[in-house]
């Protein structure tokens, strides 16, 4: 998924340096990839971190906003979103394990290919349920998988499922054909398509589905107070019950917009916990709260459209990264933003520091700025944002108005609106964009690759496309380190985005919350947090 507020690795990642938290991320269960290529078979499930929280009680977390439904097609599936809804009442079928980058069976018992990708076999555990009763079988993965292709079903996972040739082997065992081989399509499925519902549910269409969702989570929706709050209690025929999961009995998600009201109402008790991806509230959460924090691929960046001036001449584009200095944003306003370097923050293993974005030379932005406008290109544009980041679009207003012949409009849209014109419709000249990525898999080569539908920038770099299909195309983490890397050249000399921030997301939670296990970008398992312990 492109941008976000509205986001799997092979090579060891998030280790202690990647871990800043006052609480620490997770134990993990060591899990084996199959002797031919990539995929997961381990059948046991993840231990939380910390102390275990105590069985009963009720939790009430903070969102953003409310959801625009609660189905796998239309939700918003990032941490700071709709994802731990999603994860509360549907649980993954396999999840990324952000300590050590693998691909985890949670619903499934193993996603595998025995040659190299080409082929998949995903494995379901057994006497699973949905919440009504009925059976959390292959049939109805097929059927969640071939609901995201339909186009009046309008899903954000349309192009990820698209091409799957998809054969129910048995109850619980499904035979997955990518419509290309595909090492990586486990991470694909974990970061994807790893929500299921029931077909009970969906034959009622997808307006009623998406209201009164039926998954195989820990929690059922009880009610909604569209706008304002959901309120999930215990499923009592959740498949871990024997383990005493869920912890809670009940969970409440509230909408509220403003990050400093989040912030002050888990500092009070008012709510326990909060998804945040603003470095300046996870810093304080550090002194004064619980924080369990990740730092991911992405950042926050300017994504220039290359199908429109003035930034389809790279003098441009240079020209504007010349110009700013992402050290500027967290010295300005104070609010923690960790400078970047390129598009891969600087603790990825996959971070080429040789392929640094130009640093800020105020001068040779100058001659280019004024080279564009003697040939009639004046960089003149509007950047198109969501209202969240004015602060940080004045800032680089103020500083562009200190140079001549570049003129640069600010246009701030509510989400609704920035995503119709910027993913749909892609009329802007430049926009704020911000992914949120656990490994480069599927997302950069959806972003990136000109043969993906999801190019919202329209880059076209044949250096770029051969780094993407051979990191695609292995497992290995050398192999996938080099292809990264040279996509890292790439994106430098050619620079298609301009990155000021490091990309990271953290849980906010009180001193009373326990049980606190984040996968994938953030997002929580519903079944083990709770209160006490």
């Amino acid at each position: 998924m492109p941008w976000r507020p509205d986001p799997h690795r092979t090579p060891p990642r998030r280790t202690a340096p990647r871990l800043r938290a006052a609480a620490a991320l997770s134990a993990v269960l060591a899990l084996a990839a199959t002797a031919c290529g990539g995929g997961s078979d381990d059948k046991s499930a993840p231990a939380a971190s910390g102390a275990a929280a105590k069985t009963g009680g009720s939790l009430t977390m903070l969102a953003l906003a409310d959801s625009r439904a609660l189905d796998p097609f239309t939700a918003s599936g990032v941490a700071v979103a709709d994802e731990p809804r999603l994860s509360a009442l549907y649980d993954p079928l396999v999840y990324l394990d952000d300590a050590d980058g693998k691909v985890k069976p949670h619903l499934a018992e193993g996603l595998t290919t025995a040659d190299n990708g080409a082929t998949w076999t995903l494995k379901l555990r057994p006497g699973v349920k949905f919440s009504d009763g009925t059976d959390f079988n292959a049939d109805a993965v097929k059927l969640t998988w071939e609901m995201h292709t339909k186009p009046e079903n309008r899903s954000t996972q349309a192009s990820y499922a698209s091409g799957l040739t998809l054969r129910v082997v048995d109850p619980l065992t499904l035979a997955i054909t990518p419509k290309a081989p595909n090492p990586n399509f486990d991470r694909l499925v974990a970061t994807r398509l790893t929500y299921i519902e029931a077909p009970s549910a969906l034959a009622k269409g997808l307006t009623e589905a998406g209201a009164k969702p039926v998954g195989a989570g820990p929690f059922i929706l009880q009610s909604w107070t569209r706008g304002s709050e959901q309120v999930f209690v215990r499923n009592p025929d959740y498949w871990q019950k024997d383990k005493g999961l869920p912890k809670l009995d009940k969970l409440t998600i509230k909408a509220v917009q403003d990050r400093e009201q989040q912030y002050t109402t888990v500092k009070a008790g008012g709510a326990d916990l909060v998804a945040s991806s603003y470095p300046e509230y996870l810093d304080r959460a550090k002194k004064e709260l619980q924080v369990s924090q990740l730092s991911l691929i992405g950042g926050q960046h300017i994504a220039f459209n290359l199908r429109q001036a003035p930034f389809d001449d790279i003098r441009a584009r240079r020209a504007i990264a010349l110009a700013l200095d992402p050290a500027e944003v967290p010295k300005v306003l104070g609010n923690g933003f960790v400078p970047a370097k390129n598009f891969f923050d600087q603790t990825s293993p996959f971070f080429d520091p040789a392929a640094a974005q130009p640093a800020q030379n105020k001068d040779e932005a100058q001659k280019l700025f004024d080279e564009l406008a003697a040939e009639g290109k004046k960089v003149d544009f509007t950047y198109t944002i969501s209202q969240t980041g004015v602060k940080v679009a004045e800032l680089m207003k103020s500083r562009l108005e200190q140079f001549r012949n570049v003129s640069m409009r600010i246009e701030a849209l509510d989400v609704a609106a920035f995503v119709a014109k910027f993913n749909v419709q892609r009329n802007y000249q430049a926009g704020q964009y911000q992914s949120w990525l656990p490994d480069p898999e599927p997302e950069m080569w959806s972003l990136f690759h000109s043969a993906s539908p999801l190019n919202q920038n329209g880059w076209k770099n044949p250096a770029a496309d051969k780094a993407l299909d051979d990191a695609r195309a292995s497992t290995d983490p050398a192999v996938r380190k080099q292809a990264y890397a040279a996509l890292q050249q790439a994106m430098v000399a050619d620079l298609p985005v301009w990155v000021y921030a490091e990309s990271t997301v953290g849980i906010i939670y009180g001193k009373n919350v326990s049980g606190v296990q984040v996968y994938n970008a953030g997002s929580l398992f519903m079944d083990r947090v709770g209160v006490g312990g």
